[in-house]
């Protein structure tokens, strides 16, 4: 392990202990909007279960990250196995937009029967979400043509040797 991947690889805990943390805190801020707005009492679990859901495909996503870095450690950065990590990355955030954007509608709709109307409070940290999804989703599509193409450019570079 190198120490440039050993220092992704802490980021990476990092990351996952604060999912952890944040999923609890988003428990207990759910008690407090429940208390705080009894029309919404009945949306809370139903929103809480479908956000841990959510957070699936970033937990995979990190486990391919983990994987990238161990063929990267190998020193086969540039081979076919880090082109497949790199698609099965760029598929994980697309399943997470397309969830974000589901989730979004879904949340919509219920605060709007249950309250008449859509707190903006609401809806800013979910469009930020929602922007670094697309933003996560385009850089590990970049990120796949870049490494496929190079891996392109090795194979013809072994041939002409």
């Amino acid at each position: 392990m190198t120490r440039q991947t050993k220092r992704l690889r802490v980021l990476l805990v990092m990351f996952l202990v604060g999912l952890v943390m944040a999923s609890g805190v988003l428990y207990i801020a759910s008690l407090d909007y429940a208390t705080r707005y009894p029309e919404l009492t009945d949306l809370r679990l139903p929103i809480y279960i479908a956000v841990l859901v959510g957070l699936v495909p970033m937990i995979v996503a990190v486990k391919v990250v983990f994987d990238l870095l161990r063929v990267v450690d190998l020193g086969e950065a540039f081979s076919l196995q880090t082109v497949r990590f790199l698609r099965r990355l760029k598929g994980l955030f697309g399943i997470t937009v397309a969830y974000l954007v589901l989730g979004l509608v879904g949340v919509l709709a219920a605060v709007w029967v249950a309250m008449g109307q859509t707190k903006a409070y609401i809806l800013l940290p979910w469009f930020a979400a929602e922007v670094v999804a697309l933003f996560l989703f385009t850089l590990a599509a970049l990120l796949e043509g870049l490494f496929a193409a190079a891996l392109q450019l090795r194979q013809d570079n072994e041939l002409t040797v």
